[in-house]
């Protein structure tokens, strides 16, 4: 860790865990734009993408709380010993997520070739 405080690193590592987090989200919504939205399939992809969104949300709450809150109310030489949770805990909140977001994807193009058969 460079020249910047332990505290804003603490900040940059929470700002990456919902910015990976919240691209998931929008990767699943703009794989619901493949379907129209009128058909019984694009309802469909439509309600599981809010479903994951939720999820999705849920999962960052959940992460957010567990992984950083010791952080937050930690000083400087805490964080400073701590410094791998604050590289590692993106990557696992952002990482789920991320994969979940590929699965969801995937059952949103089966839906695309079925509606399209």
């Amino acid at each position: 860790m460079s020249s910047l405080s332990p505290h804003t690193w603490l900040q940059l590592s929470v700002a990456a865990s919902a910015l990976l987090v919240l691209a998931s989200i929008g990767w699943v919504w703009h794989g619901t734009r493949a379907l129209p939205s009128d058909s019984r399939d694009g309802r469909s992809a439509r309600r599981m993408a809010a479903l994951f969104a939720l999820g999705a949300l849920a999962w960052l709450a959940y992460g957010l709380y567990t992984g950083y809150a010791a952080l937050w109310k930690a000083d400087a030489l805490m964080l400073f010993a701590q410094q791998g949770a604050l590289l590692r805990l993106p990557f696992l909140i952002g990482g789920l997520a991320w994969v979940a977001a590929l699965l969801v994807t995937r059952v949103l193009r089966m839906l695309g070739r079925a509606g399209s058969a």
